[in-house]
């Protein structure tokens, strides 16, 4: 489907000034999924952004390494726009997909995704193609940064239950939270070895309640 067409502008100093200050809700915008189960000063969308965006930079050298050919640059830029329509729309939690579809979420955040960048022309459109390319999953560099986003969040979800959070369970049975990372062995062996560290953390609490 064509895009809307939208006027060409070169970018000026007011108009990456508007964006930077209105991407800075980032900062201040929980996660909504871990206050839903009781984390209340958990981390913010931008916290989230920052850690995907590191470790989509190195898991993308480490295929690399593994013959996996990719474009890096690409795999940056996606990690830092993957998020950037939450200025607007919010952080939609899982549970709210059984009541908004997400044909309607999707729509939404397309919709800001436009908006946001309609004024600075050309870079702008670069920036709207790249983030369309993540969210339709097709390319490798797509694939990889959504693993990324699976992974660190169930890093985050460990980190949680290292302090004493017991509300969590859900976030490792959701399949929706493993999507793409059994596409990449070298990242699958990361998830596994998370996955032992968590059995230790939950074994050494569940002796600690014992004794």
């Amino acid at each position: 489907m064509a895009r809307s067409t939208r006027t060409v502008l070169a970018l000026n100093a007011q108009t990456i000034l508007d964006f930077i200050e209105e991407i800075a809700v980032l900062k201040n915008l929980p996660r909504t999924g871990w206050r839903f189960q009781g984390i209340k000063d958990g981390e913010s969308v931008a916290d989230h952004c920052y850690r995907v965006s590191l470790l989509s930079m190195i898991l993308a050298d480490l295929l690399n390494t593994h013959g996996v050919r990719l474009d890096v640059e690409k795999v940056m830029r996606m990690a830092l726009l993957h998020e950037v329509a939450e200025a607007r729309i919010g952080d939609v939690p899982f549970p709210a997909l059984e009541y908004i579809s997400e044909d309607v979420k999707e729509h939404g955040e397309k919709v800001a995704v436009e908006s946001m960048f309609g004024e600075f022309g050309t870079v702008g459109e670069k920036y709207i193609d790249i983030w369309e390319e993540f969210e339709s999953n097709t390319s490798v560099e797509g694939q990889l940064v959504r693993a990324a986003d699976k992974l660190e969040l169930m890093i985050q979800a460990y980190e949680y239950e290292k302090i004493g959070y017991r509300s969590l369970d859900k976030f490792w049975t959701n399949n929706w939270n493993w999507q793409g990372i059994k596409q990449f062995a070298q990242i699958q062996e990361i998830m596994d070895l998370l996955l032992e560290r968590r059995q230790e953390v939950l074994g050494t609490c569940a002796k600690r309640l014992e004794s």
